[in-house]
């Protein structure tokens, strides 16, 4: 127990305020953000449910999902207090709902369950999708790049920030098929300045789909983490790319130069962990997105570690607005998508 007290208090500077009552001062801001939204607050009030699990002496028990809406935008000049509601503690599972309040407003609310690991004599996954491994992808040797994990303002290592020790290593994955890798290059920078230089136009066909992979993975050695703590980190970067898959098919191709985003922020996140893992062994990220109206757009993703476990399942909806560069103020035609059916894979099923 006091070893993940001090975990959590190393890598979220998490402290307890009162019985179930949590704070930290240290608050995370994107850059180029307009306030604290999903990355900060998700990520902490996992931590919360999870250390007050802790003192039930509950040790083997682990994240099952947890659901979160974010309310109200937080400021990074105040503290931000996590108040905790205890639901149910059962043989198998927990419950747990927590409100995040700052100046007395409730920015954030979660709801989180928590499960015992049991056995099962049946099991099914998704296939983890055709992709080059991280270390010969050419785009991770072209931009390779540290991203920092969040933001504390009395920390900075060589030219960028990190919380305690860490800090993230992202990039868009290569798919093995030739025709989606055709579709990726839409969306891949280097192209599109190539692309640009040649002067040749985008044909009606070339739009991006709404589908996305990312190879993710934290940077340092984090073996000594418990596995509470792989799952926090896990909350956290699952935000990172969610919404990515949104914006393809508008901003890229034949959609380049057309639209503008006004506004993207995450409105609601949920995530399922299956299996265990280590946040800092490269995950891929698949994340495909079904719907785009009203200002409003669905993202669901999916985790695999590198042997192809399905390890984790993620939703989340995001505020997307957006306004037409069309001279006319003319509304772009709806575009339509076809999604495969599953199929049986003659694979056996990765080992855990």
């Amino acid at each position: 127990m006091h070893e993940i007290r001090k975990q959590i208090y190393e890598y979220f500077f998490l402290q307890e305020a009162d019985v179930d009552v949590y704070f930290t001062e240290n608050i995370w801001v994107p850059k180029g953000a307009r306030g604290v939204f999903g990355k900060s607050s998700i990520s902490f009030i996992q931590n919360h449910s999870l250390s007050l699990l802790t003192c039930y002496n509950i040790q083997t028990i682990g994240g099952q999902s947890l659901h979160s809406y974010f309310l109200l935008a937080g400021k990074e000049d105040e503290p931000i207090y996590y108040h905790v509601e205890r639901i149910r503690d059962g043989k198998s599972f927990a419950s747990r709902n927590v409100l995040a309040k700052q100046k007395g407003r409730i920015i954030f609310a979660l709801s989180c369950s928590f499960q015992v690991p049991e056995k099962s004599s049946i099991e099914h996954q998704y296939k983890m999708p055709d992709v080059v491994p991280p270390e010969e992808s050419q785009e991770y040797q072209e931009l390779q790049r540290d991203i920092n994990v969040m933001r504390h303002p009395n920390k900075e290592y060589d030219g960028f920030e990190k919380v305690g020790r860490i800090s993230m290593n992202v990039f868009r994955a290569t798919p093995k098929d030739i025709e989606l890798k055709k579709i990726f290059d839409l969306a891949t920078p280097s192209k599109i300045e190539e692309r640009a230089k040649s002067g040749k136009a985008y044909s009606d066909d070339e739009i991006s789909t709404p589908y996305d992979l990312w190879w993710i993975k934290m940077m340092d050695d984090l073996s000594h983490l418990k596995i509470q703590l792989h799952q926090c980190l896990l909350a956290y970067i699952s935000d990172h790319t969610l919404l990515s898959a949104i914006r393809l098919p508008h901003f890229t191709g034949s959609n380049i130069n057309k639209n503008k985003r006004n506004m993207v922020v995450s409105l609601d996140h949920t995530v399922w962990f299956h299996t265990p893992f280590r946040a800092d062994k490269w995950l891929l990220y698949e994340i495909e997105s079904p719907r785009l109206v009203n200002g409003r757009g669905l993202a669901f993703g999916k985790v695999y570690d590198n042997n192809g476990v399905l390890v984790a399942s993620v939703s989340q909806e995001g505020l997307f607005r957006t306004i037409s560069l069309d001279d006319r103020g003319k509304r772009n035609e709806p575009l339509l998508f076809t999604s495969n059916s599953p199929v049986l894979s003659k694979q056996k099923q990765p080992k855990l």
